[in-house]
């Protein structure tokens, strides 16, 4: 607590019911796989469809999409050249709809 402030029993209260009900009126985005690609070196890579209901009908429109590394042991993904050859396929349909 700020050295300033002073706890108002009533105020605390009512700024975490505030936020719990945002909390609950918040749509959620919702993750879709498109494509799972089986890479080299045990590597399996998702290519996931992100919709949301809040969104504008613009950001609708253009598509939203999530590359997903599963089981990984590191923030960062390599390919290799037969990797990428499988997913510019999948990436070239998608772009193409």
């Amino acid at each position: 607590m700020n050295p300033g402030m002073t706890f108002d029993p009533y105020y605390q209260p009512r700024i975490l019911s505030q936020l719990l009900a945002k909390m609950e009126t918040e749509v959620k985005s919702a993750f879709v796989d498109l494509y799972v690609v089986e890479l080299e070196k045990e590597k399996t890579l998702v290519i996931k469809k992100i919709t949301n209901e809040a969104w504008s009908e613009e950001t609708k429109k253009r598509g939203t999409f999530f590359i997903e590394e599963r089981n990984r042991d590191k923030k960062g993904i390599t390919l290799t050249k037969s990797d990428c050859g499988k997913i510019a396929i999948m990436l070239k349909e998608i772009s193409e709809k």
